[in-house]
This record gives C-alpha cells, structure tokens and sequence, in this order.
C-alpha cells in the first residue's frame, strides 16, 4: 500500500511520537476529517472505536492515519496510538474547533493527572521530565500495558493488552463534559462496575465456565484495580454476585452501560451457543443497565460483528481461548441473521442507486479503479450509515462490502453475468 509514512520514521514505542504525529499532521502527511468531526450522529465515537476495535482493546484501524504501516509497530504501540488518536477525536468532537495542540495535550494531561500504575523505572522517568508531551507518552504507555505477577498463574496475560482501554475514552468525555472527579476515583467506580455486569452474564446459568473464566481474567487484569479489590473478584468468580450488589455498584453513564451488556455478550457468545437461560439473564442485565431492546439489539449486533470481522490474532480477548474457533463458527452463522434482518432494507435502497448498481454490475465483469471503489465504499456507507451493524463492513480504506453484497443479495447482479459461475462451497467462519 503506498503511503507517505513508509519513507518517515514514525514509532510510538520512541520518545517524542506524540510531537512526531502532530508535525506530520502540520505538513499535510495525513488529514483529521473535519466533516467527521462536526457529523451530527449520536454516539459516534462508540461506533467509530468498533470499527477501529479500541472497544475491545484489539487495534485494527486508527481513525486518522490509516496511511501508517502498522506492520512496523508491536501491538502495543497501535493500541497507544489508537487510544491517543480515540482521545483527540473526543476532544474535537466536543469543542467543535479546529486542531489545537497545546490545549488538547494540556487537558488531556489534566485529566491523567492521578492515574497510577507505573513501574519504578517509569514513575522516576515521570518524576524527570518536564516536557509535557513525553510526561503524556509515558502515561499512555502505562495505560495500554496489562500489570500480572510475573510467576503468576495469569502469566500468558502478560502477552495481552488493555481490553478496558475504553473506559478511559468515555471518563475523558465525562471529564471534557465538566465531571471533575479525579482520574483514580473515577476509573475505579467504572471498572467495578463493568465487572459486575460480567458477573453477572457469566452467572446466568448459575456458573461461570472454565472458558468464561479466562475471559473474565482478562478483563479483571485489565482494569487497574488495587491487589485487595482483585482478590474480591477473585471470590466472586466462584460464587457470582447479587442483583442488589449489581444496581448498588452501577455508574449511571449510558455509554458505559451500553458497553457493560456489550461486554457481557461477549463472554458468554465466545464460548457456547446463548441458551434461553442465558439471554433472559442478559435482558435482566440490559433492563438494570436501563438499555431498551433495541439498544440491546444493537449492541449485540454490534458485538456479533465485531467478532465476524476480526481474525484469530486480532481477537486478542479470544487468542489464549482453546474454544476460540466456536467464536467465529458461530458469529458466522449470527452474522447471517443479521444481514438477513437488513436485507430486504438493503436491497431497495441499492437498486434505488443507478451509479452503485452500475458499479457493482462492472465489479461483476472487471476490477474495478481506485476511483471507482472509493465511490462504492462511499455511496454504500451513505446507505448504510442508518444500519450500524452492517457498516462495520465499511473499514477505513476498504471494500470489503463488494464480496459481502455479491455473495448475501446475488439477485441484485443480472443472471447474464452469473451463467458460468461456479459455485463455491464456502466455509461458514469466512466473514
């Protein structure tokens, strides 16, 4: 992929990245989309960290600089880039003005003002330097790492990263919105309650797996919590925890609670086909959370598809999983259902589009320019931008809905141009 970035260096795991990332924004390397930026959609840094996977700590696209050769970085450094460029695209979207530095790193320094969790070497680094976007970089690179004991039995975590990198995001927006409360209380209360609401999905048959276990280890490493409320959870692994407990503890932030029932999908849906026990635990949960069943659909659609369109390695909450391949297996098989929900939508308002029908007929016979893609990718995210679900298909710089739309609505490509094709036995975790 040609890119301006593969002839700089550019490396977030290097001092100075932070200064490095504005002045190739300065010099026109890459763009921050305004019209983005000022897009009057609700909850769109929700939906925009699905698609870059930020919400499940698995880097797969920046918002900005897509143009970058992630190959040249280690997992880590795309999560602290990604959650640098998540916390700037918060920014502006609540002040609503153009690129201002000082003030973005000033404010973003205010609100990690109490964090904790850093190591000997960092913390006597932190102590040293007094250039405000190093002290900056140091933080973001405590943030994305997960803290174990090193002969711990949670030792394969330490290959992991942050998977509640998010709530960082949704407190620096709490934060921006006026909340003043300090970095180390806020983060608490947010963690425990997310951990409560996994509880309680992986208790919805009255145990939590050998399998929902790990997960929820994950998660548990995750969140940076004092070793004394670890070992609680510890406990409550084994014996779960009360709907009095659960409500007692609960922060009222739609957002968090949105990613709470997200979150306890997602435990249970990676490991086992949901039973009717099971999800009417998860409508309880999303009724505590006080979420409608349309955002309960949502979300589970959202989290279906997430898991359809991320590989083994990328889904790092799955990777020490031995059931990981049940995943995938069966979010194929959900993904279908929910292309199936949408389709007859789909389908009316794509004929209803001459220029995209006539592009996807020509897809059909040759490959299509670079010019002509982007103007499918364009013109099919205009028409799924109603459909969440479905417009994660649309990453940053792809195409990937060409094959999904040849494949799933086949009736949309006149017969002429299928007469000599083959069919093709396709495996059923290929989306």
């Amino acid at each position: 992929m040609p890119s301006a970035f593969n002839s700089i260096s550019f490396s977030p795991g290097s001092k100075n990245w932070i200064a490095k990332f504005f002045e190739l924004y300065e010099q026109g390397i890459f763009e921050i989309d305004e019209e983005l930026i000022h897009l009057q959609t609700e909850n769109l840094t929700h939906f925009i960290s699905h698609q870059t996977g930020l919400i499940y700590g698995t880097p797969k696209n920046f918002i900005f600089s897509n143009a970058l050769d992630k190959q040249r970085m280690n997992t880590d450094e795309q999560l602290k880039l990604l959650l640098f460029e998540t916390h700037l695209f918060t920014y502006l979207r609540k002040k609503q003005h153009q690129v201002r530095k000082e003030e973005f790193i000033a404010a973003l320094s205010e609100f990690y003002a109490n964090t904790s969790g850093f190591n000997f070497i960092d913390r006597v680094q932190l102590y040293l330097t007094k250039n405000p976007e190093r002290k900056l970089e140091l933080i973001l690179q405590s943030r994305v790492k997960i803290k174990t004991s090193f002969f711990g039995i949670n030792f394969w975590l330490n290959h992991l990263s942050n998977a509640f990198i998010f709530l960082d995001v949704i407190l620096f927006r709490s934060f921006l919105e006026g909340k003043k409360e300090t970095f180390h209380q806020a983060y608490q209360a947010a963690a425990i309650s997310v951990l409560n609401g996994l509880l309680f999905a992986g208790f919805s048959d009255q145990k939590m797996e050998p399998q929902e276990q790990k997960i929820f280890k994950h998660f548990l490493a995750s969140a940076s919590l004092p070793r004394k409320i670890k070992r609680v959870y510890t406990d409550r692994m084994q014996i779960g925890i009360p709907l009095k407990l659960l409500k007692q503890e609960l922060v009222q932030d739609p957002l968090l609670q949105q990613i709470t029932y997200e979150y306890g999908h997602f435990l249970i849906q990676g490991t086992h086909m949901i039973s009717d026990q099971e999800r009417q635990k998860l409508q309880e949960l999303g009724k505590v959370l006080e979420m409608t069943q349309d955002q309960m659909l949502a979300s589970e659609e959202l989290c279906s598809a997430f898991i359809a369109q991320s590989s083994a390695d990328q889904l790092l909450v799955y990777k020490q999983s031995t059931e990981s391949s049940f995943a995938y297996k069966e979010t194929s098989k959900r993904w279908l259902k929910i292309i199936g929900r949408n389709r007859d939508r789909l389908i009316a308002e794509i004929k209803e589009s001459k220029e995209l029908m006539a592009l996807l007929q020509k897809s059909t016979k040759q490959e299509l320019s670079s010019q002509e893609k982007e103007q499918v990718k364009e013109q099919v995210y205009d028409i799924l931008k109603s459909m969440p679900s479905l417009a994660l298909f649309l990453l940053p710089g792809g195409t990937l809905i060409l094959p999904i739309v040849m494949k799933l609505v086949p009736e949309l490509i006149p017969s002429a141009f299928k007469i000599n094709e083959v069919e093709k036995k396709q495996p059923e975790n290929e989306l």
